[in-house]
């Protein structure tokens, strides 16, 4: 037992410390109280601990239903959506128009359209029909606006009956199909001798929008200058023809990926055929229509000496 006053360890049972002689039965007292104490301390921590744990009743659970059936969307075809082809006259205007400002953008915009045959078709009878209709203008305009020796002019609308109508608006839009379905034949046929993947429908809307500024310039604007200075009337044609030179061997050598050594050969060979057919063609012309004038002159002297 250990004495509260000195701290001296004494024999269980002594009543006074053998030190100090302080009395030990307090010391005894006061130790029993505070291990009762803490005794009494400790249970209520661990009651305190200890919480009555609640269980939730259990649910039935509910009957599962069946689900309903969807409804099966319709499919649609997007790749169709995509190349279908608007052909309505005003996006034929539009798109000739923008090839005389962004040409090169303007055909890659419209490829995908301009590849089909039905549109391509189209496109190629709308310019060579506005070719016949002005040219059919500018026959008319020739034919009524006389202008005499003396630099005076008048309107002769009698000479309209002159006019062999047929074969002005018929053999002019079968030269015009002619001249691009054969600049068409020609590059195609060289695009398969230089054994590149050429389209033919595709080869021909190249040609039907490169020929655009030649027949704006040279049927348009040339005629409207040349009423002003005969050079601009040349000056117009020859900007006409080259610009479309440009668009057209542009466009052919992305369609064919030509390397620039066949570049050259090929231009070169194809634009040969088409000249030594152009000057056959020409020649052909000339002799028919002077075979024609000199049997209708000698055909009108003829019936005079009889009569």
């Amino acid at each position: 037992m250990k004495c509260l006053k000195c701290g001296t360890e004494n024999a269980e049972g002594s009543l006074f410390c053998i030190k100090c002689g302080a009395n030990l039965k307090d010391t005894e007292n006061v130790t029993q109280e505070a291990q009762a104490s803490i005794e009494n301390n400790q249970n209520e921590s661990v009651q305190e601990a200890v919480i009555p744990v609640q269980v939730a009743p259990v649910q039935e659970a509910a009957p599962v239903q069946a689900a309903a059936p969807v409804a099966q969307q319709p499919v649609v075809n997007t790749q169709q959506t995509q190349t279908s082809v608007n052909t309505s006259p005003l996006n034929y205007l539009m798109f000739i128009i923008a090839i005389i400002l962004k040409p090169f953008k303007s055909f890659k915009d419209e490829e995908s359209k301009l590849t089909n045959p039905k549109t391509s078709l189209i496109f190629t009878l709308i310019i060579t029909g506005a070719m016949t209709v002005i040219n059919l203008i500018t026959t008319v305009f020739n034919a009524v606006h006389v202008k005499s020796f003396l630099g005076e002019t008048s309107w002769v609308w009698d000479n309209l009956k002159n006019i062999k109508w047929l074969e002005v608006i018929g053999k002019n839009f079968l030269i015009y199909v002619g001249v691009i379905f054969a600049i068409t034949v020609v590059f195609y046929l060289g695009g398969l001798v230089a054994k590149k993947q050429v389209n033919f429908i595709k080869t021909l809307s190249i040609t039907t929008t490169s020929v655009i500024p030649a027949v704006i310039c040279s049927f348009i604007l040339a005629p409207i200058g040349g009423l002003i200075w005969s050079y601009l009337s040349v000056f117009f044609s020859i900007t006409g023809i080259v610009y479309s030179l440009t668009i057209f061997t542009t466009l052919i050598n992305e369609e064919l990926k030509l390397t620039e050594d066949m570049k050259v050969y090929f231009f070169t060979a194809c634009f040969a055929i088409l000249c030594c057919g152009a000057y056959f063609a020409v020649m052909k012309f000339i002799e028919s229509y002077l075979t024609s004038s000199l049997t209708s002159s000698f055909g009108s002297l003829f019936s005079s000496y009889l009569g």
